[in-house]
């Protein structure tokens, strides 16, 4: 389906950067009130965060009228062999304004969040795993469409890439929820 001439795939491009603050700053802000999180070292973690080990998204949505607005974001952190999941957001307003026919595709398509974690499970797959720490409800329905299970940690979720054996697997689970909220 098509809105001003434009198909709902062609209108969208999620993207991959080291540093996304240039595009996503002002929507981050906007959904957490809180400053947006600068790859860097120390970031505040119990754990290494070099800036090499950030991977950040930004989906991208292209209106009939030609503008481009940053309408999704979600950040990872490498650490050890999995990724840290955190601060994914999608701009508020963003359903209500979409021209009928791209709802209906975007709602097909499991919205912005999905989408962008989906295009992200594309490239980041060298680890074992990824993590998320989640205690939003709607959140953690589009985590679970995009793979993600519950541990036994409260609020800890995980998204497997590799099969381990049970006791390993725990082992993974016990060492990522000891960094705490991420």
């Amino acid at each position: 389906m098509t809105a001003g001439g434009i198909a709902f795939v062609e209108a969208v491009h999620i993207a991959g950067f080291a540093n996304a603050s240039f595009y996503a700053a002002e929507l981050f802000r906007e959904s957490f009130a809180i400053d947006f999180p600068v790859p860097r070292d120390n970031c505040g973690l119990a754990i290494p965060t070099p800036p090499g080990n950030w991977r950040q998204y930004v989906a991208f949505y292209k209106w009939p009228d030609g503008r481009i607005e940053a309408v999704g974001f979600c950040n990872w952190i490498r650490f050890d062999e999995v990724y840290l999941e955190g601060g994914m957001c999608v701009q508020r307003n963003f359903y209500r304004r979409l021209p009928p026919e791209h709802w209906l595709e975007c709602r097909a398509r499991g919205g912005i969040a999905q989408m962008t974690m989906e295009a992200a499970a594309r490239e980041l797959t060298d680890c074992l795993a990824w993590f998320g720490y989640c205690g939003d409800r709607k959140a953690a329905l589009v985590d679970a469409r995009v793979g993600y299970r519950p541990t036994r940690h409260k609020y800890i979720i995980v998204k497997w890439f590799a099969d381990l054996p049970d006791a390993q697997a725990r082992a993974l689970e016990d060492k990522i929820a000891a960094i705490g909220p991420f």
